[in-house]
């Protein structure tokens, strides 16, 4: 049986999962965040078009997924 890799929407929608927004905060960075939210950090990235882990502005608002 071959497996079918579903994308992250896809899982929200199965798992019932929702989204919250952020808002980056002085002194946050993606890996804290990620850990703060039980989330890696690539997740993070690409649930926010994020190109360059370094460069979180503060008042910046950020997807959160569960």
């Amino acid at each position: 049986m071959d497996k079918v890799k579903m994308s992250d929407d896809q899982l929200n929608e199965v798992s019932g999962g929702s989204v919250i927004p952020y808002l980056v905060q002085p002194g946050d960075t993606l890996n804290a965040l990620a850990q703060k939210f039980h989330v890696s950090a690539e997740q993070l990235m690409k649930w926010n078009n994020i190109q360059d882990p370094n460069m979180l502005v503060v008042g910046q608002q950020l997807k959160i997924k569960f």
